[in-house]
């Protein structure tokens, strides 16, 4: 494991995850009930390799930024309630990836003298009194597992906040065959963003784009 030391979503963390897949993206990667290769992977390559060739962030438009506006206002309030009501200390953290830097995942906070993580989320009301009702489900299993796989951690809390209603903690352990299976089709997705980077680049356009002189 290693860790960027940078603060999450400035120009220094969208830089270190460019091109790499993280956990928050991991259920474009893997099915959550089984942990299979999914169909939607090939997609998630294609959006990896033009980052890589492009040196840009290509995340997917936000559809509602008020709701993630609130979120980040927020989420420091909800931090500290988390802390307060498991009587725990957590940290921010930045970027987090493999030794091999191939893979990464980027936690909420880092929970003090214990392997474990916490995934804030602040989302409407009607959301929060799903997750309040309904839990989970299978929804963030592979954001979770990923997590724990990629920090090396025994488990990840969710934690979602509503300033008005009570707050939902779902601790999600680590998953020791499901992590089996997660590697397996991570590699195997590696090799196909890795297919297609060379294939791109085997076109010998950029080749050409370096050779082009500045402009003024």
């Amino acid at each position: 494991m290693k860790i960027v030391n940078c603060e999450q979503g400035t120009p220094a963390w969208l830089a270190a995850r460019l091109g790499i897949p993280t956990a928050s993206c991991f259920d474009k990667i893997l099915t959550p009930a089984k942990g299979d290769l999914s169909k939607s992977a090939r997609g998630y390559a294609q959006q990896l390799v033009a980052e890589i060739l492009l040196g840009e962030p290509l995340g997917a438009a936000i559809g509602n930024m008020d709701w993630v506006a609130r979120g980040k206002l927020l989420e420091p309030r909800a931090a500290e309630q988390y802390a307060f009501t498991t009587d725990t200390e957590i940290e921010t953290v930045g970027f987090i990836t493999t030794d091999d830097g191939r893979v990464g995942c980027s936690p909420d906070r880092l929970i003090l003298g214990q392997r474990g993580a916490v995934e804030i989320k602040v989302p409407s009301p009607a959301t929060h009194i799903g997750y309040l009702t309904d839990g989970l489900g299978l929804d963030y299993r592979c954001q979770m597992q990923g997590i724990c796989a990629v920090a090396e951690l025994e488990f990840c809390d969710f934690y979602s906040f509503h300033p008005s209603l009570p707050p939902v903690l779902i601790r999600t352990e680590r998953d020791e065959p499901y992590i089996a299976k997660m590697r397996t089709a991570l590699a195997e997705f590696l090799d196909i963003r890795d297919a297609m980077l060379a294939q791109v680049r085997a076109t010998g356009f950029f080749e050409e784009r370096a050779d082009l002189p500045e402009a003024a």
